[in-house]
């Protein structure tokens, strides 16, 4: 068996309630009614979770994971300043992917890739790993494609060396011409590996190739910009991630929430 992990959307710890310790008080005194233990409010809606995305066309379109937005009452979008309510078009549950338009124009676009990506291609990616924990900057890895196949020959997958971590997902593995080879999805769980093998895995994480997320805009009619055939400087490539990749928030009831966190798992079992 192979397993492996979601770069999965950065959930919060959850809903904690808020409640008062009684300090014993010196003196006998009237009792007094227990204050009402405060709940979260089960219609209104929280954040909790995140992911990234990346703008694929100039008329605001993004690709993200599926799972990143999965089950979310509300996704909202920050981009220069603002938090923006994001529609989403389509999802891909088999490949985990999910297409989403905001009304708004973005500064810059990635291109998806018409060509998959090849074995030892240096790549970017691009994200916001553990939500904005560390900081509200986008955050960059570098690495090489080191397999053309996901976990159990996923031909849809390649596998890279960059890092990748919770808040990740649906972030853009960007080559040296600044087109998109790929969508970060997913790492191997080390502890599990631990188990079954007695080593940790090092650099062994998982994205979804650009042939596959082209077939899917086209299956929804949609675009990319036009790939890119001359090789980027780093600082262009690094301006292009600042403006074309985003921060994701999923929002949902308390409610929901309570129901998914036993059910929305970070670690999979893959036969």
């Amino acid at each position: 068996a192979y397993f492996y992990s979601n770069c999965q959307s950065y959930f919060a710890k959850g809903f904690e309630d808020i409640k008062k310790k009684d300090e014993k008080p010196i003196v006998e005194k009237p009792k007094k009614k227990e204050p009402k233990k405060k709940t979260p409010d089960d219609n209104k809606i929280y954040s909790v979770g995140s992911g990234t995305g990346f703008f694929i066309n100039q008329t605001g379109h993004i690709l993200s994971n599926n799972h990143v937005i999965d089950s979310c009452n509300a996704v909202k979008l920050h981009y220069k300043g603002k938090i923006i309510p994001v529609t989403i078009l389509a999802t891909d549950r088999i490949n985990d992917l999910s297409l989403m338009k905001v009304d708004t124009k973005p500064d810059d676009v990635f291109a998806v890739a018409t060509e998959d990506a090849n074995l030892l291609d240096d790549i970017y990616v691009a994200g916001y790993p553990f939500g904005k924990d560390l900081s509200s900057s986008v955050k960059v890895t570098k690495g090489v494609v080191s397999a053309l196949t996901g976990i159990a020959n996923n031909y849809s997958n390649i596998q890279i060396d960059a890092a990748l971590q919770p808040g990740n997902s649906g972030g853009p593995i960007i080559n040296k011409e600044g087109n998109v080879v790929g969508v970060a999805v997913a790492k191997l769980d080390y502890k599990i590996i631990l188990e079954n093998y007695d080593t940790i895995p090092e650099a062994t994480n998982f994205g979804i190739k650009s042939s596959t997320v082209q077939q899917f805009i086209k299956a929804n009619n949609i675009n990319s910009a036009n790939a890119s055939t001359k090789q980027m400087s780093t600082k262009n490539i690094g301006t292009k991630i600042q403006k074309a990749t985003v921060y994701l928030d999923c929002f949902m009831t308390a409610q929901r929430y309570e129901k998914l966190k036993s059910k929305k798992v970070m670690y999979k079992n893959i036969e």
